[in-house]
Formats: structure tokens, C-alpha cells, sequence
């Protein structure tokens, strides 16, 4: 009786969420009923997550800023907190690590919503269309635990089936992006700045990229060696590429979400697409901060169904609104991680 009635729980939540991805111009303004459904939903079937906000007091909210979040270590706890049994999963992405370093796990019943959000956010947030696109991270056969080959998987059989990855095995190959150029039609290149490094080093010479060609990075370099600042990225970009800033976008995302931010270019905040809020919280007091100011960010994500809605990350932000933020970089005391940097590690090995 108690699968029976969690099902029926599940596919009840699911469906709302699933509508108002859909929908947000008749749903936009029910985020918060919705959100506080969801912090229920998981209150009850995430024992790991109901035994944490008891322990801290926090069992009930009255809106969504109010809604307990969780650090995304406790992903690296075992076990995770999910509201699945190990039977009703069928997918688990895994974070970064090295050696001996923990790795957090976020597992899914399956990928449905995860997709949905993908795609729903590509095309709310006005990002264009991938065509002749090349992607610099593993296909996701060789990376089954990776986020973020799986989202390159997910745009590639959307928009793109004929799309080519350039890492095979550990190992950066430029030639068809190199051949292509010969077609003197515009690419797409998605892939981490990491990736985007290995490939300017393995490039023989410059390049000139076709005209209207576009590209998106997802930034990080902690724990890889290397610096560089945005503007020194997007210099590269242009310099090796022939891409200037304004065709470049940055995804900010993390293992343990199911849905993406996304800027473009230099100096432009990071946009939410409608079923996720941000808040930004005082490193000091921990109370929310004021636009304009900068803390830790907080991010509230209702396709984060299997799992928890609301994590605090160990990024420190700008806060302009529920919506929007500036990524001012990583707690420098916090532990290295990220896809950019598995990715680096692959190649340089």
C-alpha cells in the first residue's frame, strides 16, 4: 500500500511540474504553491532530506524562499538523499573527484523531466539552435555517470542527430571540425572552457570559424592548475576561433540540479528559466541579501523531483532577482570540482 500510494504521489507531482514547465505563461505565477507541494512531496519520501530538516528544525515552510536546502555535499553522504529505492533507479549521475575524494551521486527514476528541462530552458532562454554541431566532452556510452554528456546527448538527438563529438577515449580530435570549415557553412561548438583550452592547443593554427558560427562553454577551472579569467577566455576564443563574445554562451549548472543557467558574453547576469528561483544568502547572518549585494548562492529547482528542490551552493553570487544572478566564482575554501575539470583530467592523462 505505502509503493502504491507514493506512486500515485509521484505521477500527481510529476504531472503538475511537467505542466508548468510547459505552460509558463499560465503557470508563472504558481511557483511557489508548487514549490512548497514539491517540499512536502520530498518531506515525506526522502528520508535523508525529512531527517535533516528535523534535526534542524525546519519542517515547515510558508513560501519558497522558506524551504530548507541542503549543501550539494550531502550528495557525497551514503546514503544520498532520493526518494527512490534502488530499484526505481535507473540512472545516476556522479560528480568529479580524484583519488581517494568522495563523489556525489544524484540518481534518477529516469530522465523525462530531466530532458524536458533541458530543452524547455534552450528554448525559453532564446539560445539558438545547434546545426553542424561538434561537442567537446566524451559521448555519454563512454561517460554513462556524466551530466553533462548526457544534456550534450539530449541537444544532439533534439536538434542535431548528426552532430559529431571530438573527444573519443580521452583523446581531442580537431580533423572534422577542421574538414568542415571547408563547407564554409556556420558550426556550433558545445563543450567545457577546458575542453575549449585542449582543443586551442591541439589546433595546428588559428582558425577562422564560418560566419553566424556560435559557441558555449560551461566555465570552471578549480583543481585543474590553470587560470583564466572570463575576458582572457573569450580573448582565446576569438583569437583561435575567430568567435567574438557575443557568440559565446556560459552554462551554469551541477551535477546535483536537473535544470540550467545561461549568459552570453561579457557582463551579462545568468538567467533562470521560470521553474527555477535563486535566492542569495549573508555569509555572516544567513539571511537573504539585497540586489545588488553577494553571498552564497541558493538555488530552488522543481525538476529536482528524485531528489531536493533547494540546494546552497559553495558559489558566491550577485544577486539582481529570483531569477537572475551574477556567478562571482567558488568559495576559494571549498573543494575543487566539476565537469570541466573530469574532463581535463581525461585528457591529460
Amino acid at each position: 500500500m505505502q509503493n502504491s500510494s507514493h506512486s500515485h504521489a509521484y505521477k500527481n507531482i510529476l504531472a503538475e511540474i511537467e505542466s508548468f514547465i510547459l505552460q509558463p505563461d499560465i503557470y508563472e505565477g504558481n511557483f511557489n504553491s508548487l514549490a512548497l507541494r514539491l517540499f512536502l512531496y520530498q518531506l515525506k519520501h526522502n528520508s535523508g532530506y525529512s531527517k535533516i530538516c528535523t534535526a534542524v528544525n525546519k519542517r515547515e515552510a510558508n513560501c519558497w524562499q522558506e524551504i530548507p536546502s541542503l549543501t550539494t555535499d550531502v550528495f557525497k553522504l551514503d546514503p544520498t538523499p532520493t526518494c527512490l529505492k534502488a530499484e526505481e533507479t535507473s540512472l545516476t549521475f556522479m560528480t568529479s573527484g580524484t583519488t581517494g575524494e568522495a563523489r556525489g551521486c544524484h540518481h534518477f527514476r529516469d530522465t523525462k523531466l530531466y530532458d524536458l528541462s533541458i530543452l524547455s530552458a534552450w528554448e525559453q532562454l532564446d539560445l539558438p539552435q545547434p546545426s553542424r554541431l561538434f561537442i567537446l566532452t566524451p559521448p555519454p556510452q563512454q561517460a554513462p555517470h556524466s551530466s553533462l554528456s548526457h544534456m550534450m546527448e539530449t541537444l544532439r538527438q533534439a536538434h542535431c542527430p548528426d552532430a559529431c563529438y571530438l573527444i573519443d577515449n580521452g583523446k581531442l580530435d580537431p580533423a572534422p571540425l577542421l574538414e568542415a570549415l571547408a563547407a564554409d557553412q556556420p558550426v556550433s561548438l558545445l563543450g567545457t572552457a577546458l575542453a575549449f583550452l585542449n582543443l586551442f592547443e591541439v589546433l595546428p593554427t588559428p582558425i577562422q570559424l564560418p560566419a553566424g558560427s556560435w559557441a558555449m562553454e560551461t566555465g570552471g577551472y578549480k583543481g585543474s592548475g590553470r587560470t583564466l579569467s572570463k575576458e582572457e577566455l573569450y580573448t582565446e576564443f576569438e583569437t583561435m576561433l575567430g568567435i567574438s563574445s557575443d557568440l559565446i554562451w556560459n552554462e551554469y549548472s551541477m551535477t546535483e540540479l536537473s535544470s540550467q543557467f545561461y549568459t552570453r558574453g561579457i557582463g551579462q547576469p545568468h538567467q533562470a528559466p521560470h521553474w527555477m528561483k535563486i535566492k542569495v544568502l549573508d555569509p555572516e547572518t544567513d539571511q537573504a541579501v539585497a540586489p545588488g549585494e553577494m553571498g552564497y548562492l541558493v538555488i530552488h529547482d522543481l525538476a529536482n523531483i528524485d531528489s531536493v528542490s533547494a540546494l546552497r551552493t559553495q558559489d558566491l553570487a550577485i544577486y539582481h532577482d529570483p531569477h537572475s544572478f551574477t556567478l562571482v566564482g567558488r568559495d576559494p575554501s571549498a573543494l575543487p570540482r566539476g565537469c570541466s575539470r573530469s574532463i581535463d583530467e581525461a585528457l591529460n592523462q
